[in-house]
């Protein structure tokens, strides 16, 4: 996980701000956690209770990541240095998000 000073740190744990900037992070850095290959076909949208939702390009990519799941959370839960992710939904969603101009 990227690393932040310790002022900063233990002023969003003051504010109890800690946990959301990590899941935000997971969130920002999504691309780099899952490699470019997964990166073009997906976007993480957000956590709510451990759960990472993930806009998916059509029905056979949700698939394929659905059984990469356990794997994706290991990942995930890795970088975080918590166990930060419990599962993860994927929503297919309009192609024309996944354009890179």
């Amino acid at each position: 996980m990227k690393q932040i000073s310790k002022p900063v740190e233990q002023f969003l744990r003051r504010c109890n701000l800690w946990n959301g900037y990590r899941q935000h992070l997971l969130i920002y850095q999504w691309n780099i956690i899952v490699g470019p290959a997964l990166a073009e076909v997906t976007r993480a949208d957000n956590i709510n209770n451990g759960v990472l939702k993930v806009a998916v390009k059509d029905s056979v990519w949700a698939y394929h990541l659905s059984m990469m799941k356990p794997s994706l959370i290991s990942k995930l839960n890795n970088y975080s240095g918590s166990k930060m992710v419990k599962d993860i939904v994927f929503i297919i969603d309009d192609l024309r998000v996944f354009d890179k101009k």
